[in-house]
């Protein structure tokens, strides 16, 4: 019974989570990848219209797939295809949500899922009240929050991560008369991680660690005496969960991937190598301005201790050493199986040549694991005190370790992918020192809702890194008028948006030039520039007394 009310805790802490997702989603702008990935859940989810028609065997034709598949073949289809869905049950279906939120709908069951899956590895790892405590730690995360909210990739890959961790260790720890079952269920599970981002190619290392940490059969290599005579070499034997999930999970990410369905290899090998000389965005960081590789290794480090919530911080880096002192000490699968997920993600965008745009999104994978660490530190912490005896101060104090992060998210909402912790001293303390004040658009949506009544009649408008994609979402779900048209440069506009980022130098140069230097509006947070708005004629004059 005690099992059962904690899971259902962590349901109910999963689905109070996506309800506020769902319930704050109007007021966070595009940012720039969701309009590609809007374009593509739209032409993808068309396919099902085939497959459940009298055109049935035709939807496995080359042509057919390239009609509908042909689109950002650089994500795998899992979820634009689940966009798709949610994009036709909610928004057309239904009627209960604009058809960017219909495709949104899908972050937040992932946001949801991620936060059940923390709760399900804390609790395999450590303990229940663990696992509980660490999916809250998700909860409270700002950027994370943020992101949930989006039809993009980031948050959907952390919750697979988690969740394949999860089912691994489960299936190594499988009695006999479960082995298989349990096996499959991994490779199934694998196979959909993979076919959400191509974080989960990194997961048979983790997999392979965590056997070499906690193996069912002793790994000593040695050499015995052969039946008929002679010596043979006896190797470890190798448990069946990675034999399945080695061939089950390739299989179920091309069964789900219908591009991959014709001329699979070469598009496979296309995917990947796109991925492995992929461009990179400029970044601010610390004063620099971080064009091209080598890039400071100790970027992901920085960026992490400045945008999760302190108290997460200090636990978490605590938990940290402890759980690396343990493992030094004992080998046990818990200590490495939380350093390896902690670390590892981290760790590859730490290499020199990872490109790094984006903030922290590319190694939210590794916050799950931060968030057990923290959560097993502040429980221990608490015990040594023998405070733990005593479970309405214990549990006090584990709220208030909750408050910092939930505030910064009412606080921010809905400028979180600009977050900075009070170790940074919030957004002003990150201008101060240089750090990267937004990414990708989203932060100008409030200007766009006041377009309509600052020009007439056919308007150019620069959206400068809102791409066409969300310029037509925003048409669609009539944000501004449609006699606003789309500018890919500032010359020639009437209306440009500025970002307060050097990368932006040359286009804010530009605005100037042809539109003015006077911004008639902006987005601010705590007294930082986020984004101007010019409008040409009205930003040439002097300030209204």
């Amino acid at each position: 019974m005690k099992r059962l009310r904690s899971i259902h805790v962590a349901w109910l802490i999963a689905i109070a989570y996506v309800a506020v997702l769902w319930a704050t989603a109007s007021s966070v702008g595009f940012t720039r990848d969701e309009g590609y990935y809007f374009k593509a859940a739209e032409e993808y989810s068309r396919w099902w219209g085939v497959l459940f028609s009298s055109r049935f065997f035709d939807a496995f034709t080359a042509a057919e797939i390239a009609k509908h598949f042909s689109y950002n073949t650089e994500h795998p289809p899992l979820v634009k295809l689940s966009q798709g869905i949610t994009y036709h049950v909610f928004s057309e279906w239904l009627g209960w949500t604009s058809p960017s939120t219909g495709f949104r709908v899908t972050g937040f069951l992932f946001g949801g899922f991620t936060l059940l899956s923390t709760y399900l590895l804390g609790k395999e790892l450590v303990d229940e009240r663990t696992g509980l405590l660490a999916a809250l730690f998700m909860a409270v995360m700002p950027r994370y929050f943020f992101d949930a909210h989006l039809a993009c990739f980031d948050v959907p890959i952390t919750a697979m991560w988690t969740f394949s961790i999860y089912v691994f260790i489960r299936a190594l720890r499988a009695p006999r008369n479960r082995v298989w079952r349990s096996a499959l269920i991994c490779g199934v599970v694998f196979g959909l991680a993979l076919a959400t981002k191509l974080n989960a190619l990194f997961l048979p290392f983790v997999f392979v660690l965590l056997w070499l940490i906690e193996p069912p059969d002793p790994l000593a290599v040695r050499f015995v005496r052969a039946p008929l005579g002679g010596t043979d070499l006896r190797l470890p034997r190798v448990p069946i969960v990675l034999f399945v999930s080695a061939i089950v999970g390739p299989l179920v990410f091309i069964v789900t991937w219908p591009h991959l369905w014709h001329d699979t290899f070469a598009r496979i090998n296309a995917y990947i190598a796109f991925h492995m000389h992929h461009e990179h965005y400029p970044a601010l960081y610390l004063g620099e301005l971080l064009i091209k590789p080598p890039f400071p290794w100790h970027f992901p480090v920085v960026m992490t201790y400045f945008t999760v919530p302190a108290p997460i911080v200090f636990l978490a880096a605590l938990g940290f050493v402890v759980a690396l002192v343990r493992f030094v000490r004992s080998r046990a699968l818990a200590d490495g199986a939380l350093l390896i997920c902690a670390a590892l993600p981290i760790f590859l965008i730490a290499m020199p040549t990872t490109p790094i745009f984006g903030g922290v999104k590319h190694w939210y994978n590794a916050l799950p694991a931060l968030s057990i660490l923290a959560a097993r530190t502040l429980w221990a912490s608490l015990a040594a005190f023998d405070l733990a005896r005593v479970r309405a101060v214990a549990y006090a104090i584990a709220a208030v370790t909750l408050v910092p992060g939930a505030l910064a998210i009412q606080h921010s909402h809905p400028n979180g992918i600009g977050f900075y912790n009070e170790l940074a001293g919030g957004y002003t303390g990150a201008a101060e020192i240089g750090m990267q004040r937004g990414f990708w658009g989203g932060l100008a949506f409030p200007l766009y809702e006041t377009l309509d009544e600052r020009t007439v009649g056919p308007t150019r408008v620069f959206f400068n890194r809102t791409n066409y994609d969300s310029y037509k979402m925003y048409r669609r779900e009539d944000v501004f008028e449609r006699r606003f048209f789309y500018a890919n440069e500032p010359n020639n506009a009437q209306v440009a948006v500025d970002f307060a980022q050097p990368e932006h130098a040359e286009q804010q140069g530009a605005i100037w030039s042809w539109i003015g230097t006077r911004p008639v509006g902006g987005v601010y947070q705590d007294n930082v520039t986020l984004i101007q708005l010019y409008v040409r004629g009205e930003s040439n004059a002097p300030p209204a007394q």
